[in-house]
Formats: structure tokens, sequence, C-alpha cells
């Protein structure tokens, strides 16, 4: 039994979730390329699905998008070498001495951008390999199909699966934050609930290893978040303010301890409710699968409004300057925070 159970991890750590969804990914985009170029009636359909399987399996998307636009402009650029050719050919040129000619300017393309070299291979396809019945024009026309449809069928499924790992991180940002709101605030507000606080604390801990293990499995899936830069391309970027959050609340569980109830409900306890409520702003924001701009304002005016009541605040002394000075620390990290995680245009 021990051994069945080891054989499983074995095989789940060689061929997990991420692998079986990159499988399912180029299953997909080539079924549709495929049967896309029937619909299309292309001779040399089996072109379309070459180009999908360049394109879908790159490691990250931002790559599949450059490997697909490099694909099509490469085709673009041998085509049209390939129609002046044909046109060449058709006043009596010789099929090699055109291709010859006209593989030079190519050839220096690709040396400038190897990223091009398909004009070559569709020079080659278009001149030297013998056209079947038909305008010797249409082979163009039809390579540039068959590289359009490929590239388009496999951007389209890369582009449009569910990426669960970077949803996850997400969740677990938000989470956290959330979990640290509200332990903030139990400081801040004079309550006593020692089980609260571990429950809380609790929390937090495992919505960051939460958030390290969905981190994990997007870097296994070599997701970027190119097609997620409307909500954040900086989820990897949180996990060391998380850290110094809850390090924070820490310190300022420490620095309340020397205040009684009444005396931090009654100099601190707007402070935690404002903070708990900008906690959970940015949790709503992070959690949320569109970017809602009215809530990252005003989790941004909600900071300046907290960075102007700390400098406004008297000078004092004791536990209350030491807690006074750990919301400090809270707000900055925070305001670091939405920062990294949505750099302002």
């Amino acid at each position: 039994m021990i051994a069945i159970t080891r054989t499983r991890r074995r095989l789940h750590a060689f061929f997990g979730a991420p692998e079986a969804r990159r499988l399912l990914r180029t299953l997909m985009s080539c079924a549709i390329s495929y049967i896309a170029a029937r619909l299309a009636a292309l001779p040399e359909g089996y072109w379309a699905l070459i180009t999908t399987l360049v394109v879908v399996t790159q490691p990250s998307l931002t790559q599949a998008v450059d490997t697909a636009r490099d694909q099509i402009i490469g085709a673009c650029i041998g085509a049209l070498a390939g129609v002046l050719g044909i046109v060449a050919m058709q006043y009596g040129a010789p099929p090699l001495a055109v291709f010859s000619v006209a593989l030079i300017p190519l050839a220096a393309v690709s040396a400038k951008r190897p990223a091009f070299r398909l004009a070559c291979v569709t020079l080659v396809i278009v001149v030297l390999i013998p056209a079947g019945p038909g305008s010797p024009f249409e082979r163009p026309l039809h390579r540039v199909l068959e590289i359009l449809i490929g590239a388009f069928s496999a951007f389209v499924v890369t582009a449009l699966w569910p990426n669960r790992a970077l949803r996850a991180a997400h969740h677990s940002v938000a989470d956290t934050l959330r979990s640290l709101g509200q332990l903030i605030g139990l400081y801040l507000t004079g309550e006593q609930d020692a089980a609260r606080e571990t429950h809380l604390e609790a929390q937090s801990v495992a919505a960051q290893k939460t958030l390290d293990d969905a981190l994990k499995e997007a870097e296994r899936e070599h997701i970027i978040v190119l097609v997620h830069n409307s909500r954040s391309d900086g989820i990897d970027k949180a996990a060391p303010f998380l850290q110094r959050l809850h390090s924070d609340a820490t310190f300022l569980a420490k620095a309340v301890a020397g205040l009684d109830r009444q005396s931090c409900a009654a100099r601190l306890g707007e402070m935690g409710r404002t903070l708990q409520t900008l906690f959970e702003l940015l949790a709503s924001v992070l959690a949320s699968p569109q970017q809602d701009g009215g809530k990252l304002e005003q989790a941004r005016a909600s900071v300046s409004t907290l960075k102007t009541a700390l400098a406004a605040q008297a000078p004092t002394h004791g536990a209350q300057e030491a807690a006074q000075f750990v919301i400090g620390l809270i707000v900055s990290d925070l305001d670091a925070l939405i920062t990294t995680l949505y750099p302002p245009k």
C-alpha cells in the first residue's frame, strides 16, 4: 500500500495538473486548427497545425503572442516575395534563379530578425514546390491563411484557458489581507479574544502558504499575466509585503499590550476600523475577476487619509507612541503593496 502511494505521488510530481492543462491546451488548439483548415478547404492545411504546435508550445503567453505575430509577419513577407517571383516566372524566369534572387533579402531579414525565418520557408513552398491545378497565385494566399488559422487557434486557447493557479494566487492574497485586517482591527479596538486572534493568525499563515503553492504551480505552467493585465500583472511580488504586514500585526499586538482596553479603544479604535475597512477594500479589488478602478482609487485615497491623520497626531509616549509607529509601518507597507501591484499610470 505504501509503495502504491509513493508511486502515485511520483506520477503526480512527474505529470500533475499543470502538465495535464498544457496537454489539453495543445490538443484543443490542434483540433480547432484542423477543423478551421478543413472548413476553409485549404489544400495544405497541415501548415495550420504546424503553426499551432509552434505557438501553443511556447513557455508563456507573452512568447506565444510574439511567436504568433512573427509567424504571421514572416509568412506575409515570404508570400509577398513569392508573388513577385511567380510574376517573374510568368515572364519566363527559371524558378531556381527567381528563388536565388528572392532568397538574398529574405535571408538578410532572417539574419537580422531570426523570428522571421518563416519568410524563407514560405518562399521555398511558393516558388520551388510545384503547384497543383489552379492559379499559381493561390498558393501564397493559402500559405498566409494557413498561418493565420494556426496562430489564431493556438492564441485563442492559450489566452482563454482559465489560469486556475493565477486566480488562486489572487484569492490567497485577498484572504491574507482580510485575516490581517480583522486581526489589526481586533488589536486596535481593544477587544480581548485570544481564540479569535489565534484563528486569524493561523488563517493568515495558511493563506500565505496557499499563495506560495499557487505561485509555484503558475511557474510550472509558465503563466505570464498578459491577459489579466486589466487586474494586475505583479501578483508574484505580493508575498514579501504580506510577510511584512504579518510581522507588523505581531509588533502591534506587543505595542497595544501596554494599553488598557478602554484607553486603546478610545485612542486607536477609529484608526483600527479605518484600517480594517482598507484591508477589506483592497482584498475585494484583488479577489475580483476584473479590476475595479473605483475601489482601487478608494483604497489609494484611504491610504492618503491615514498618512495625513498619522502626521497630524500629537506626540505621545509609551505604548501609544509604539502603537502609532507600528500603524505607520502598516500604512506604508499597504501603500507599497498597492503601488507594486497597481503601478500608477
